[in-house]
């Protein structure tokens, strides 16, 4: 790759910071099926989209592969209400109405996903949205089913590693793809098959690329440079600095005595150590009778991927891990060049289900999971040494049990049991948080009216959270949530839909104990023992005082879901006391910057819609035109706005389905985002076209189908206003994806 490389001196500062679902289109597996309505399997009742009065959306099928990224952010990024929170390429963690991290909870299956994403946003999720047979999102009354914590919303990856159904043949798919834009070639392999009672599944993947291709050069210096200077700025008036030479003078001396700046490599036409590579696969049967199955997955995976320059700081703490084989100990003032992660996980499931003939209770389920995860931050030296600067670990346990009672009159309901034991550990010049114990109950209840043109689905949970990092400091507090959705049915195909929810969030780990010493439950005494957390280049210090957060949401929603004209529009108000946050103090040490959690009272307003004109329903094929768009305003009561809120985004798809083929044209608009938090700087719109094509040919007993898919065709330089590292890495360059896939 040819490149013009230039050197730059910065300060590496990343930053600080419903009444329905997103319209979600819920594709058939094939164009055959596309009137046929998806079941929401995440609901607490088997119903398709249009009737449950939770708000839901559903990512399956065509749709889902024709979107299939390699991060659940990137995958849901193009649906409205959603957007994606990148650290670079190789990393999108989805942020839904504004909302991201512990306030989104990530499932697969219905389980909860063991990992370490919500500790820093440079660690990946342990989910593989490749592997995926649909992607639900739940948000606003439903959320509750699944953890008090969920304000913004609920993901659920839903795959077939514990066949609940058995399949009358063999089912086995296979695709190959590569894309343009990093040079990346993906496999993917499922099998499903059937012996007598009993359902075997395989799945296998593997990805790997190259450095991702952008325009222009990839770190923005006048944007770092003019962060930096609000940033000192802002520094002075917590200080209370007059003297702005003064002020010079003594940041100068920091910088000559600490050596505060680091030097990165600014890359033209692509983004430095962005190269990746992933594998995993599962191994699951099941036993299905008539009346239910019980059955068992095991599961592994790895991926390696780099964080770009200016991603990471490099200042080795007191308490160091080291990788001895790779890095001898005399060699430790080396520089670190770059820093790449590793990443294990290994995971077992066991799920059960049976529905009754007769009696009260008409259906259980059952599912229990075990995780073994491990996140290595390895530090690659400029004389080609490794060592692991931070290990990262998570083994837990988690598990749900569900209960579903016979009609009772006009009502039916589910009730179930939910847990969750964690030990993270966290070792190394990076161990800012202290080992913990993290374990939490929660009991929850639904239960639903229908009468006539009314439905209400009525919501109540109890959960108790415990988190001790030993010592004498621990945390003990009990969460309560409640819901209300009502659905009325105007016609046989629109309905409106009125929600209401009060839920708590409980504090975790990181926002409790970061910096704290667990024998005095208070930040450390001596500022020497702070450790620094590199990916947001700060001094992060809890707040063991910190309590509940309670948020009261409030929703309108119209969907229109059958006819020549469809749509959704939601519009939502949501309310949170206590809103914890990480913000500066106003201090430093040895010139880096602190930061403590606080709470304020804080405001989520948005509306999001989307409307589709079936302009062609023929034997023929069929041709629509869709218009969508969403935005949110997020603000402190006492007045600001909220750090990283992803702009307004507009645009239009227009979509054409034959007989064996089909073809996208996708127009998105993104606003400038100059609603920006104190420490922010406005982030310019741009303007994403993408195409999508497939055509599918008879090849024996299957279906052989070649796609392709262009990306950012118009090759914009995008600067994703939700990403800390949005001046050191944008987003992707012109890329074309050529693949295809066989189903037999």
């Amino acid at each position: 790759m040819v490149s013009s490389k230039k050197y730059v001196t910065v300060v590496s500062i990343t930053g600080l910071s419903a009444a329905i679902a997103c319209p979600m289109e819920a594709a058939a597996q094939t164009h055959e099926e596309d009137e046929l309505q998806e079941i929401v399997v995440t609901a607490p009742f088997e119903q398709s989209e249009a009737e449950t009065a939770l708000p839901i959306g559903i990512l399956s099928g065509e749709a889902l592969r024709e979107q299939v990224g390699n991060s659940l952010g990137d995958t849901l990024k193009n649906e409205i209400g959603i957007s994606s929170s990148s650290f670079g390429t190789g990393i999108g963690h989805p942020i839904i109405r504004g909302q991201s991290g512990n306030r989104v909870k990530v499932l697969q299956n219905g389980t909860t996903v063991t990992d370490a994403s919500n500790v820093s946003p440079d660690h990946a999720e342990g989910v593989e949205a490749n592997m995926a047979e649909r992607i639900e999102v739940i948000r606003g009354p439903s959320t509750l089913l699944y953890g008090s914590g969920a304000v913004g919303g609920v993901v659920n990856v839903i795959d077939n590693r514990i066949p609940e159904r058995l399949v009358e043949e063999t089912l086995v798919s296979i695709q190959q793809s590569h894309n343009s834009v990093n040079e990346e070639n993906k496999t993917t392999i499922n099998i499903d098959a059937s012996f007598g009672n009993f359902g075997f599944h395989v799945d296998a993947f593997r990805r790997e690329n190259d450095n991702v291709d952008i325009k222009g050069f990839a770190i923005d210096e006048f944007a770092v440079e003019e962060l930096e200077e609000l940033v000192a700025h802002h520094l002075e008036e917590e200080e209370h600095h007059e003297d702005d030479d003064h002020h010079e003078e003594d940041e100068h001396e920091h910088e000559d005595e600490h050596g505060d700046e680091e030097e990165f490599e600014n890359t033209r036409g692509f983004i430095g150590n962005s190269d990746a590579e992933a594998d995993g696969g599962t191994v699951g049967f099941s036993y299905v009778t008539d009346n239910g199955f019980i059955g068992f997955s095991m599961s592994e995976s790895h991926s390696e991927y780099g964080l770009p320059p200016g991603a990471h700081s490099h200042a080795h703490g007191d308490e160091e891990y080291h990788d001895e084989e790779d890095h001898d100990e005399d060699e430790h003032e080396e520089e670190v060049e770059f820093v790449r992660i590793d990443m294990e996980q290994r995971r077992y499931d066991f799920r059960a289900g049976y529905d009754f003939d007769a009696g009260w209770i008409q259906s259980i389920r059952a599912s229990l999971g075990t995780t073994d995860y491990e996140h290595s931050e390895i530090e690659i030296f400029e004389d080609g040494g490794r060592e692991v600067g931070t290990l990262f670990s998570n083994e837990g346990t988690d598990g749900r049990f569900t209960l579903t009672h016979a009609p009772m009159g006009n009502w039916t309901g589910v009730w179930g049991l939910q847990f969750e034991d964690t030990e993270f550990s966290a070792t190394g010049e990076e161990a800012f948080i202290p080992k913990s114990d993290i374990d939490s109950l929660g009991l929850f209840a639904v239960e639903r009216y229908q009468n006539g043109n009314w439905t209400a689905e009525l919501g109540v949970r109890f959960d108790s959270n415990e988190i001790n990092p030993g010592g004498g400091c621990d945390y003990d507090g009990d969460t309560t949530s409640f819901s209300g959705s009502f659905l009325y049915d105007l016609s046989d195909f629109a309905n409106l839909l009125l929600g209401a929810t009060s839920s708590q969030r409980a504090p975790t780990v990181e926002e409790l104990f970061s910096n704290t010493s667990t024998a005095t439950c208070a930040p450390f005494a001596d500022d020497d023992d702070l450790v620094l957390h590199a990916a947001t280049n700060l001094l992060e210090v809890g707040n063991p005082f910190l309590h509940e957060e309670t948020s009261r949401n409030f929703e309108f929603g119209y969907r229109r879901h059958s006819g020549m004209l469809t749509g959704e529009f939601s519009a939502y108000h949501n309310e949170i006391d206590d809103f914890i946050y990480l913000d500066l103090t106003g201090e430093a040490h040895e010139g880096q910057n602190l930061a403590s959690y606080f709470q304020l009272d804080a405001t989520f307003t948005g509306v999001e819609g989307e409307v589709t004109f079936n302009l062609v329903d023929s034997a023929d094929g069929s041709l629509a035109l869709s218009l969508f768009g969403d935005f949110v305003d997020a603000e402190f009561e006492r007045g600001g706005n909220i750090p990283r809120i992803a702009p307004a985004k507009s645009g239009a798809k227009l979509r054409y389905f034959g007989d064996n083929w089909s073809m996208h044209f996708h127009v998105t608009r993104y606003s400038e985002q100059d609603d920006v938090a104190e420490l922010e700087l406005a982030t310019p719109g741009y303007t994403l076209i993408s195409i999508y094509a497939d055509y599918h040919f008879p090849v024996g007993d299957g279906d052989l189908k070649v796609f392709l898919r262009g990306d950012n065709l118009k090759d914009e330089e995008i600067r994703n206003h939700t990403s800390l590292l949005k001046n050191f890495a944008p987003e992707a360059g012109r890329g074309v994806t050529l693949g295809m896939r066989y189903d037999f």
